[in-house]
């Protein structure tokens, strides 16, 4: 794998993680630029049939392949204890439960994907090219997703970042 191009390694990383219900774990890189005016979602990464243990591992390996640096921290899944504590102790840092609630992430998603079509992708946010077609195609479906149904995993990943990363503000 070669380096991600769109990644700064001057601004913070984070991960935003979501187990799902039938196991298709998700793990996101996120990167907010320096002014907070723009998330880039740099990566996205779905797996199936793995344990948390082996998610977070699978995780780290992409990461390091990504020449991606350390790691700020992350949220996920507050269901999902296991897989917490697995990207904690493979990361480093902590991957904790988002502070606000999952319908408060959502609405914010909304509103940072809102203003992303506004200014055309210069703010807001966005997703790198070398994400994966999944996720975009969940992404496209976002506006109508109502939490809980259908194709989802990525938008939680993102629900939980925001919900941790905004809601301590």
């Amino acid at each position: 794998m070669t380096p991600d191009p769109y990644y700064a390694p001057d601004c913070d990383l984070f991960l935003g993680i979501d187990k799902g219900f039938r196991n298709p774990n998700v793990t996101l890189w996120i990167q907010p630029d320096r002014k907070m005016e723009r998330v880039i979602v740099l990566f996205a990464h779905y797996q199936v049939l793995r344990t948390p243990d082996e998610n977070a591992k699978i995780a780290l390996e992409i990461h390091k392949a990504r020449g991606y640096g350390q790691l700020t921290g992350g949220w996920g899944d507050p269901s999902a204890p296991d897989m917490l504590r697995a990207y904690s102790l493979a990361f480093g840092v902590d991957i904790l439960g988002p502070r606000q609630s999952v319908h408060w992430g959502h609405e914010t998603v909304k509103r940072w994907l809102q203003y992303s079509r506004s200014t055309k992708g210069s703010s807001g946010l966005v997703f790198s090219r070398n994400c994966p077609r999944e996720m975009l195609v969940e992404m496209s479906q976002y506006e109508k997703h109502e939490p809980g149904k259908g194709a989802h995993h990525g938008p939680d990943g993102l629900r939980y970042f925001y919900a941790g990363w905004q809601g301590g503000r």
